[in-house]
């Protein structure tokens, strides 16, 4: 089973960082794959988990228009590298600091076509590898849920600091666009492909009276 675990740059939050913890403590045979988007490759998030002993791959997608991108198409591209890495399971923090809402998690799961399930505690994989069961808090109870694969889970921070198993640093590997089948231009609006506003014509416009507007309005409603 590949794992992939989704980092912010060029830092991640606590909530990510918890998400990488609980992606560590599945079983050995789980090949945790950790992947930033935008930045440098040299980052802090990068930076943060190249010597934890469970990562199997460091990923960084890197390239201008990533910085411009809103959260759609970040959870386009994430979804694109998920399905290239051939990750049957997905790790979001469920808010990152700087999005805050959650929004790239839900962009992610919506292009993967894959459930999304929020606010996770714990995962273990079943024999089989094809299943997970999924602890998940919901209305003050911890529930628990069998899931097929593929899946994503958004995990929420941990209130006590999580400190990483320190290993041999790994080198970092940049994932280009055309491994995935994608054009950097297209993933952020071009001006010069919006084309241009056109005032409306003088003749069009006119004033309007109270009692014309309320009468508008009223056949309207």
């Amino acid at each position: 089973m590949i794992v992939l675990v989704c980092l912010e740059s060029p830092a991640p939050g606590r909530a990510s960082r918890t998400a990488l913890d609980l992606a560590c403590s599945l079983p050995g045979n789980a090949q945790i794959v950790a992947l930033s988007a935008g930045g440098s490759a040299a980052s802090q998030a990068l930076e943060l988990v190249s010597r934890w002993v469970r990562i199997r791959r460091l990923l960084h997608l890197e390239d201008p228009s990533l910085d411009q991108a809103d959260f759609f198409t970040m959870g386009m591209v994430l979804a694109e590298a998920a399905r290239h890495l051939e990750a049957s399971l997905v790790f979001t923090g469920e808010r990152s600091d700087d999005e805050g809402q959650g929004l790239v998690s839900a962009a992610l799961a919506h292009h993967l076509r894959a459930p999304r399930i929020a606010r996770v505690q714990a995962v273990r994989v079943s024999d089989s590898a094809d299943t997970v069961e999924v602890t998940l808090r919901a209305g003050g109870r911890l529930c628990a849920l069998a899931c097929h694969l593929p899946l994503v889970l958004t995990v929420p921070p941990e209130t006590s600091p999580i400190a990483p198993v320190d290993g041999e640093a790994r080198p970092v590997e940049t994932l280009p666009f055309a491994v995935l089948g994608l054009d950097p231009s297209r993933l952020v609006p071009r001006p010069d492909l919006l084309g241009t506003l056109v005032p409306a014509p003088a003749e069009s416009l006119r004033t309007m009276s109270m009692d014309e507007a309320a009468a508008a309005l009223a056949r309207h409603r």
